[in-house]
């Protein structure tokens, strides 16, 4: 099971990312997980929003390159070793993990996180048999 995630470039100076969060404010949109990877002179802010749809569209009306990629987002006991427990499956199963950061969450006691895999059929294959809760996009808009 996947979540869309909205990926956007953009110029490492000061100000960009209030231009990228008004934009989003502007457009209705929600963030529920961000992360922000830079180089020098570039940077990639990627989020899990409400609708990703309508978040593209605003941030080329923007300016502002953006793609939409395929992820998961699973839930997991949030005290220590979840994540260590996560990681042991994807490892044991030969499946490499290429990012991942946490989600905002305000259901229970689980912790979020989104992870982006270079074998997401296995990896779902996996973390399904070993009990791992998938979290659903639309689960994820009904915390928005």
């Amino acid at each position: 099971m996947t979540t869309q995630q909205l990926s956007i470039f953009m110029e490492n100076k000061p100000g960009q990312l209030v231009k990228v969060t008004n934009t989003l404010r502007d457009a209705g949109i929600d963030i529920r997980a961000m992360s922000l990877a830079d180089t020098k002179d570039f940077g990639i802010v990627r989020m899990i929003v409400s609708d990703s749809a309508k978040a593209q569209e605003a941030m080329r009306a923007g300016g502002f390159m953006s793609t939409i990629t395929q992820v998961m987002c699973i839930a997991m006991d949030d005290q220590p070793g979840g994540l260590g427990a996560v990681t042991q499956l994807l490892a044991d199963a030969q499946v490499n993990i290429d990012y991942l950061y946490a989600c905002i969450t305000i259901i229970g006691k689980s912790a979020y996180i989104v992870m982006h895999v270079d074998d997401e059929a296995r990896a779902d294959e996996v973390l399904q048999a070993a009990g791992v809760r998938m979290v659903s996009a639309d689960e994820l808009k009904k915390q928005a």
